[in-house]
């Protein structure tokens, strides 16, 4: 961290008065060092502090709520965890978790990062190929190809999808 003491609205001080100004969440300074990884089992839980792990963790932080009869949230979480396979970056910094996906695509290998700051590995998959990971129930597919097999589980999505996406090799899809 900064190497200030964390603090909420409402805690007290050492004296007993109490936190008037500063957000809701806790206030740690900028973010630096090495991006966090996931806790272990998905912990999430402690206040802010986890004993378990000794790790950070604010769960839920919501920043944009808009109601509606499919209501749209933007929310993020945060751990300090780390492990010797540090997460991506992603897009609140270091430590923080949102609604973000991405795919690096390397040379031998695709590696597919969720919400949540896991990284999901898959072997390169060439044009039009599907992948299967057993783990997370999760497919990916690479376009490139006009038609799937029509007994694969996916050939109904793969031909909804406009051509111009199936059939170009620089598009991949993702889904459960």
């Amino acid at each position: 961290m900064t190497g200030f003491p964390a603090a909420r609205q409402g805690d007290n001080t050492a004296t007993g008065g109490p936190v008037i100004q500063g957000s809701l969440g806790v206030m740690i300074g900028a973010p630096t060092g090495v991006a966090c990884s996931v806790c272990p089992g998905g912990v999430v839980e402690g206040s802010p502090v986890n004993p378990s792990l000794g790790a950070k963790v604010l769960p839920g932080e919501t920043d944009i709520a808009m109601p509606a009869s499919l209501p749209f949230v933007l929310s993020r979480s945060y751990s300090s965890y780390k492990t010797g396979t540090p997460a991506p970056v992603g897009m609140f910094g270091p430590g923080w978790a949102a609604a973000d996906i991405r795919l690096q695509i390397r040379t031998d290998e695709l590696i597919l990062n969720d919400n949540s700051g896991r990284s999901i590995h898959f072997h390169h998959l060439p044009p039009g190929q599907i992948a299967f990971s057993h783990s997370e129930n999760l497919w990916l597919a690479r376009g490139g190809a006009d038609k799937q097999n029509e007994a694969h589980p996916l050939s109904k999505l793969w031909q909804a999808l406009p051509d111009e996406l199936h059939n170009s090799p620089h598009h991949y899809f993702c889904g459960q």
